[in-house]
């Protein structure tokens, strides 16, 4: 089965780093951009196929890419002044993507939010 989901990544100067927001603690990082697409849809099937072996549900996704830029906004409008002092003099160097990501994981019910 394949489930889609919407994915940030964000391009650092050493690597790249990207996350589901709707898959809380599925992460993943890559040298390079083709390296990215592939490690986030393998982990985010691992992560998927951990939560169907402890019997964890599954939830059916819903998020659109304007869900995830709105979700990414907000996250971004938490961030307090303090946080932010260390970053003011660096240079603008992260570059922020939002693309769909289809993951194929074991044929599985899907439980309603």
């Amino acid at each position: 089965m394949k489930l889609t989901y919407a994915v940030v990544i964000e391009q650092t100067p050493n690597n790249y780093a990207a996350y589901a927001p709707e898959v809380p603690g599925c992460i993943s990082t890559a040298k390079t951009w083709d390296e990215m697409l592939v490690m986030i849809r393998e982990a985010l099937t691992a992560h998927i196929e951990f939560l169907i072996e402890d019997g964890d549900p599954v939830l059916e996704l819903m998020m659109s890419i304007d869900d995830a830029i709105a979700f990414y906004s907000e996250t971004l409008a938490k961030v307090d002044e303090e946080s932010l002092a260390e970053y003011r003099d660096a240079p603008a160097t992260i570059s922020t993507t939002f693309r769909i990501v289809e993951s194929e994981v074991p044929a599985l019910q899907l439980a309603t939010a």
